[in-house]
């Protein structure tokens, strides 16, 4: 998904589930260096991701990214609850998400 396709999206899907435009944005740029995991709290909160990234592994509560794991047969690209990114490169990579954080 890219920035411009979240922006559309967001509205739209907070309107959905009943939040409307009340909420907050916030654009977070992680690093993550070689075979290192971090792990975020997302509960109560979206993060949409923009970018496609490969040798990362996002999984969450809505499910997994992975684009070299053959046996996912979706790749999420909204993630909420507990969030864990594992960058299983030898290289730093860059994961770059809008969070979304309802007001209420």
């Amino acid at each position: 998904m890219t920035i411009a396709l979240a922006i559309e999206y967001i509205p739209r899907r907070m309107n959905d589930i009943g939040i409307g435009t009340n909420y907050f944005l916030r654009y977070r740029h992680f690093v993550i260096q070689p075979l290192e995991t971090i792990e975020l709290d997302g509960d109560n909160q979206f993060f949409i991701q923009v970018d496609e990234i490969t040798d990362i592994t996002i999984r969450s509560e809505f499910g997994i990214y992975d684009l070299s794991d053959t046996t996912i047969n979706e790749q999420q690209y909204e993630h909420q609850g507990k969030i864990t990114l594992y960058n299983y490169s030898a290289s730093m990579k860059h994961v770059r998400f809008i969070q979304v954080i309802p007001k209420n």
